[in-house]
């Protein structure tokens, strides 16, 4: 999963995430900017732009479903940390 996250931000790719929620729900397949990788308190987290919510949000690597890389490209909101 990250090697696909890592070259989709290389690229200026998005991908489809398919991501399961911390209470367990999931909202399909989102379009998302990926822009870097952090770990807080121990936990890996990747961090992307949510196309349609128009925000950064933080994905827990571990409730990563599913990455697809797509042939839309994307201009930097901020650097791209890969």
């Amino acid at each position: 999963m990250k090697d696909l996250i890592i070259e989709a931000g290389r690229n200026l790719k998005t991908i489809l995430l398919d991501y399961t929620e911390k209470d367990g729900s999931n909202e399909g397949l989102r379009e998302v900017e990926p822009y870097s990788f952090r770990i807080k308190n121990g936990i890996e987290y990747f961090y992307g732009f949510d196309v349609k919510k128009k925000g950064i949000r933080g994905f827990l690597i571990d409730s990563i479903n599913d990455i697809e890389i797509t042939s839309n490209t994307y201009n930097p909101r901020w650097d791209v940390e890969f």
